[in-house]
């Protein structure tokens, strides 16, 4: 009961620093985080990048809190903060009390996590759903109760509204029931294929809209790999980019808790570990098969981290029951003080950037500074009426969150490939006839798509995004007036 309330009192401990970084912070929002918070203007049953939850939470936090960076940062940090509960309780009631209360500790260090407790993006609400759905394995696992099918395929479901890496998931489910010998006999039973028509009706707003879209979210997932890249490139920048934000040694834990699952759950038939190995090796494993394909981001094997995090906590703590203290200790020590000054220089990299003399074209903050300049130079621009466009989905979030009153900016394509969530709810017919403020990205021409969609085109100026210490520019932005839009 005491490691609970500690766990419990770090957990809104967390909750409250977050509250007072997203209320103080100058960081403004990353350009995902505006273009989820339009998704949130423009209800609808799903959008062409992902599943609608990540509108939906922006709604509600919109509704409590307004139409602030706060409101939208606050979803992450409370959404989080229930991660961080579940998270605890998964490792307190299926290991042991001590590996709830220090895994809970190490994942709400880690840089990843925390970053997720005030970057809100379709992230957070994958690993909240993904760290229920392994409460409810762990339950499934260890009471062997029917019913839990049921709350199992809900969850499923609302994963699948959240991203689309849930269908993998799902059949990481399915994988799991396969190689427990103790869990197979559910293939025989009729609860798991209820449970999965639970799941389809839960995600059908995804379904109904993909159906009635051309199947467009599933189209753009496949067509997101490049042409040409270096794969050795692209698996090392996944790769040891996921050793610096997990921490090196968290990673290393992470790793060897993956691969010993296979032993201890195959093998020796702990089906704790065959949770762990279905959950988590696959998903890696994927992911690093797309890297080879030509494109993998640090984040997205976030999820498949989630179990063995527990599960190497676990390893620690019998290895110190089994007189390994001193390398039980030492590894939790090394994990702890190597994950802490990566929390601190990721809310606070002020001193590191200005240490090291990192130019701001390099600091990884950059996304999140100087848009409202950006949008403070298309007012000055701008003549009572005009109507704002831009050829970059982040850019025409960012401007339509950070000009005055909010006021509709429309996405004007660059290209027959350029389709995004804008491309299906903004009714760019409404347009025609109507000359348009465009802001496009860099210094050069506009380009021969957008600017065929006008009569003619002016172009207003350059503006740039310079550090005033430094002089340095991180992004240019070319200004024009397009005149009589005529469509596509």
């Amino acid at each position: 009961m005491k490691k609970r309330t500690l766990a419990y009192t770090v957990i809104f401990l967390s909750f409250l620093f977050n509250l007072y970084y997203i209320k103080t912070t100058h960081l403004l929002l990353s350009p995902d985080e505006a273009y989820y918070w339009d998704w949130a203007r423009h209800p609808s049953l799903s959008y062409l990048d992902m599943g609608p939850m990540i509108s939906w939470i922006n709604m509600l936090m919109i509704h409590i809190f307004g139409s602030t960076a706060f409101a939208l940062r606050m979803g992450a940090n409370i959404f989080s903060t229930i991660t961080a509960i579940v998270f605890f309780e998964t490792g307190n009631r299926f290991f042991s009390s001590n590996t709830g209360l220090l895994a809970t500790l190490l994942y709400i260090l880690n840089p990843l996590a925390s970053a997720g407790a005030f970057i809100e993006t379709y992230y957070v609400p994958q690993i909240l759903f993904m760290t229920i759905l392994l409460f409810l394995l762990f339950e499934l696992n260890q009471t062997q109760k029917p019913w839990l099918w049921y709350p199992i395929g809900f969850v499923l479901g609302l994963g699948i509204l959240s991203h689309h890496m849930f269908f993998f998931f799902s059949l990481e489910v399915a994988l799991f029931v396969l190689i427990s010998s103790k869990n197979r006999h559910w293939f025989l039973k009729k609860e798991p294929y209820l449970g999965a028509v639970v799941t389809m009706l839960t995600a059908s707003p995804v379904f109904i809209w993909n159906l009635t879209h051309g199947l467009g979210m599933f189209k753009r997932a496949l067509s997101l790999m490049p042409a040409h890249y270096n794969p050795w490139f692209v698996f090392s920048n996944f790769f040891f980019g996921n050793m610096g934000i997990e921490t090196p040694f968290v990673f290393i834990l992470l790793l060897y808790t993956m691969l010993y699952s296979v032993r201890r759950g195959l093998f020796q038939h702990d089906e704790r570990f065959n949770i762990i190995l279905a959950t988590s090796l696959p998903t890696f494993a994927f992911i690093t098969f797309l890297a080879f394909k030509g494109r993998a981001e640090v984040n997205w094997p976030a999820a498949g981290f989630i179990a063995p995090f527990i599960g190497g906590v676990y390893l620690l703590e019998e290895a110190y029951g089994k007189g390994l203290k001193k390398f039980a200790v030492s590894a939790f020590i090394l994990m702890f003080i190597t994950t802490v000054p990566v929390l601190y220089f990721e809310h606070y990299p002020e001193w590191i950037f200005n240490t090291f003399h990192i130019p701001p074209q390099n600091q990884f903050t950059i996304r999140l500074t100087g848009w409202n300049r950006l949008a403070a130079q298309v007012e000055k621009l701008s003549k009572p009426g005009d109507i704002v466009g831009a050829t970059d989905y982040g850019v025409t979030a960012e401007l339509a969150f950070y000009l005055k009153g909010q006021p509709q900016v429309y996405y004007l394509p660059t290209g027959a490939g350029s389709k995004n969530a804008y491309w299906f709810f903004q009714n760019r017919k409404a347009l025609e006839g109507k000359n348009i403020l465009i802001v496009d990205r860099g210094g050069g021409p506009l380009n021969t798509v957008t600017s065929s969609l006008f009569s003619h085109v002016d172009k207003l100026g350059v503006f740039r995004l310079t550090d005033k210490a430094t002089g340095v520019t991180w992004h240019t932005f070319s200004l024009y007036r397009g005149y009589d839009y005529k469509g596509e």
